[in-house]
């Protein structure tokens, strides 16, 4: 009997960690829902990386791309991002394929300057690729418009 209690303790203190865990993670690696009324992020809190707000359909957070990132392609949600700090190109539309070295790579598409301060709306399934320049690392605001799958 002894046993069976020390292992049912044990398994429910498994298990209520899990939940706290998970619930403090928001799900899906989403912050927690946001309940303020309004939210205010200063000018230098746009060019660190990080969570900024989840808004339930949409999230907002400052992303950070670094040499050798891959492109991406979403099929849940459409981007609106603009480019806070850092230099390099933008690549959207074409197909993402391997590359001569395994990496992945884009294939086509339109190629862009990173310009600070531009806005880009990526749609669903829209092929997108922030290439920082050597050395560099890019960062940009990015709203998150979720899609609800039917």
């Amino acid at each position: 009997m002894r046993v069976n209690f020390r292992q049912s303790l044990v398994l429910c203190f498994v298990v209520v960690l899990s939940v706290f865990a998970l619930s403090a993670q928001g799900g899906r690696g989403t912050p927690p829902l946001s309940t303020t009324p309004y939210d205010l992020w200063p000018a230098d809190q746009l060019s660190k990386p990080g969570n900024l707000g989840n808004y339930g359909n949409h999230t907002a957070s400052i992303q950070r791309r670094d040499v050798g990132a891959a492109p991406e392609t979403h099929d849940g949600f459409s981007h609106f991002l603009m480019f806070t700090s850092g230099a390099g190109d933008f690549i959207v539309g074409g197909q993402i394929v391997d590359g001569p070295d395994g990496k992945k790579t884009v294939k086509g598409g339109d190629t862009h300057k990173i310009v600070l301060g531009e806005m880009y709306h990526i749609p669903i399934n829209t092929v997108h690729w922030v290439k920082p320049n050597p050395g560099t690392s890019v960062t940009y605001w990015v709203t998150n418009i979720f899609i609800e799958k039917k």
